[in-house]
This record gives structure tokens, sequence and C-alpha cells, in this order.
């Protein structure tokens, strides 16, 4: 783990500290770029790009392949694809493949979201293929060209099981955004910051961002942001503090609705259970994020995890998939508590799901709120089988017992 993540953060000023740009050397002692107070447009909306998509030369399996099938037989009838990824092998261009049959390889991994099927056809490329129009957002490395001699296939959403492959996908990489601009307010220059702003480059350093909470540890970070200031004033905050404009923010960046989430993991992790079910399920999915975080960071004994034998799910708010991994979670570690389960699984991933800290029966009460309102979320490669019966089979497949109350 970076020592950056592991160190408590501090500063002599009246404001408390929010965020700390960093780099790690190669003797493993992070450089301190800059502390600041603040940040604007750190929450932000994903910008609407969707893109019309066609997947040239498709030979789609599982559940694609029965979309495509209905669009055939539909014409005119969008279909609802659920979550599809996609992975671009290539070679990168100048590799002599006889001199480094290795080095040069390369892949892209795409997430297609909100995917809808508006077309089907023959394709001209071979008999049994098909061409796929789709309309999707896009989530990927739209800054290079489209790869030659690339191969072209298809997941059951990121980390799933195939369905199936293609020859390409027409205006994938064209016009995708950049991230958006950012600014730091209320920042502590470091030295080499402070040199930089003396001596500009236009490319900019990669540096970790870390979002520290009251009492300066580490709540999430984001590795390899461009820290390329374009701008820099004495800061809106008064002293000797400065504000920074920066070209791009983080890549991933949570939206405004996940805000009130922030601020409760600010002042620490939670010492009561259920708190996270106040949120709607952007804010649900951004607590699961935290509460994975502080598992990762070795802190999860300080949500006070349960003992003994038998573990109780509270089911009364387990209304969207968010919210069911938050109460896993919660039940199986405590307030703020995350399971450490390959949810990936589910959609077919190879890995087979994690196991479980020991043995354990799990009492999940109200148990048919969840039924109700995830009937119709599938999840499976083939699209069939309802997502709580999912959750249920991998339980007792890492060896727990399961209760329906």
């Amino acid at each position: 783990m970076m020592p950056a993540l592991e160190s408590t953060w501090t500063w002599e000023r009246d404001r408390p500290l929010k965020y700390v740009l960093a780099e790690e050397e190669w003797d493993d002692e992070p450089t301190v770029w800059a502390r600041c107070a603040e940040a604007d447009g750190f929450f932000v909306e994903p910008a609407p790009h969707r893109k019309q998509l066609t997947l040239v030369g498709c030979a789609p399996t599982g559940r694609l392949l029965k979309a495509a099938e209905h669009a055939r037989h539909r014409p005119g009838e969008p279909v609802d694809l659920g979550a599809l990824g996609l992975i671009v092998d290539f070679t990168a261009p100048g590799t002599d493949p006889e001199k480094d049959p290795y080095g040069g390889y390369r892949d892209d991994h795409w997430e297609l979201l909100a995917p809808v099927l508006t077309g089907c056809a023959p394709s001209g490329l071979g008999t049994f293929l098909f061409d796929l129009v789709v309309e999707a957002g896009v989530d990927g490395p739209g800054w290079r060209d489209e790869p030659a001699d690339a191969e072209w296939r298809l997941f059951n959403g990121p980390g799933g099981g195939g369905l199936g492959a293609c020859h390409r996908v027409e205006g994938l990489y064209r016009g995708v955004p950049a991230s958006p601009p950012m600014r730091l307010i209320g920042c502590e220059p470091g030295e080499r910051l402070l040199r930089r702003l003396v001596r500009p480059r236009g490319d900019g350093d990669r540096v970790t961002l870390l979002a520290v909470d009251r009492t300066g540890r580490v709540m999430r970070h984001q590795e390899h942001m461009p820290l390329n200031v374009i701008a820099s004033r004495p800061s809106v905050l008064g002293g000797t503090l400065l504000d920074l404009w920066l070209a791009e923010g983080p890549a991933v960046r949570p939206v405004p609705a996940a805000r009130p989430v922030w601020d409760a993991w600010f002042e620490g992790p939670p010492a009561e259970a259920g708190t996270w079910a106040a949120f709607p399920s952007e804010g649900r999915k951004e607590w699961a994020a935290f509460a994975a975080a502080r598992q990762d960071a070795g802190r999860q004994e300080a949500g006070r995890p349960p003992t003994g034998p038998v573990r109780h799910l509270d089911g009364r708010h387990v209304t969207d998939v968010p919210g069911l991994v938050c109460a896993i979670g919660e039940a199986v570690a405590g307030p703020g508590g995350h399971y450490a389960q390959c949810w990936h699984v589910l959609r077919g991933c190879p890995c087979g799901g994690d196991l479980p800290p020991a043995p354990f029966t799990l009492v999940w009460h109200d148990a048919e709120v969840a039924r109700r309102a995830l009937a119709e979320v599938t999840v499976d490669t083939e699209g069939e089988t309802p997502y709580v019966d999912d959750v249920l089979r991998l339980l007792a497949r890492v060896g727990i017992t399961v209760e329906l109350r």
C-alpha cells in the first residue's frame, strides 16, 4: 500500500484539511505537492454523452444473442441491454512482434452505460454474424485513436462473463469528452509545486489525490490525476494560501447527490447501524465505496464487527442493489462495514467469489422487501435469474448459510 494512504495528514491552519496532492517516490516516501481546504468542481454531474455505436460483425452469445433475436423479429422496438463491458485487445503501433511478442500488447477497457439495442441486421462479414446498433453512454480511454488489427470482446458488464465478440465497434473512439476542470481552494503548496508555478510546464505531472476526514486519515483516493495548473491566485480564504485552477480534475468524481455521504464520512466512520438507508441509490453506492476503501486500508475493526456464528441483516431498506451491498456489509462487519465479495461474479466473473471471514449463518430479516424491489433486476449472463436468487446462490457457494425471514 502506498505510504501516503497510511499516513495521518495535518496542517497548522484554522480550517480543516480535506485534500492532499501527493506522489510516491522511488524510496516509497510520499512527496507532498499541496494541502488544500476545499475543491470547487469535485462533485459533478456526468456529462450527457450518449453515442450511437455499431457492433460490426458481431457473434453474440447469452442474453445479448436473445436481445439480437428479439430486435430482428420486432424491428423498431428498443431492447434494454442492462450492462455491457468491452475489452479491445491490440498491439501498440511501432512494436515488432518478432522482437517483442509481449511487450507491445495493450488492452482498452470500456463500459457501455445504459445501453439500448435499437437495430439488428445480418452482417456482410460472415454467416451468422450481425451488425448491432446500440445507443449508450461510454466510459473508457477515449484519448487514443482507434487501434488497428484489434480483438473486440463483449462482456456481461465490467468484470462479467463473455457475451461474444465482434470485428469492431464503429463510433466508440470518437468524441469522448475530457475530464472537466476543477479549482482547488485554500492550498498550501509544497516546494515542488512552488517551483512548478514559477516555471510552468504544459503537460502536468501525475499525482494522487487524497481525500481525508476530520482526523486526517485518508477516506478515498485517486491515482494518476493530472496536475496541470493553468492559473493560480491568492486564495479567497486569505492568508498565504493559493487557489489553483486545474485544466482537468480526477477522471472519476462523485455526483452532487453523493455530497451528503462525503460530509457524513468526513466526520468519521458511522457508529450506528443503518445510517446508509437515508440516502438515495447514488448515495448508497458512494457509501459502499467508502466502506470498501476503509476495509482496504485495514480499518474495518473500527465498525465493531459482529462476532459469533449468527449475523443479522436488516432488510427493511434493501430497495436497490447498492442498498443490498450496504446491508450485507453491515451485517458481516458492523456499521460502515464491507463484505469483501467480488459482486461481478454474479455477472460471470471467473474469480468465483471471495470467502467469508469465517463460516456463519446470515439471518435476512424482511427479505421480501428486496425480492419485490429487485424483481426485475437480472445480471446473469443468460438474463433469466432474479438478482436476489443469484445473491443467495453466491452466498451459499462461499459457505454462508442464509435464513430468510
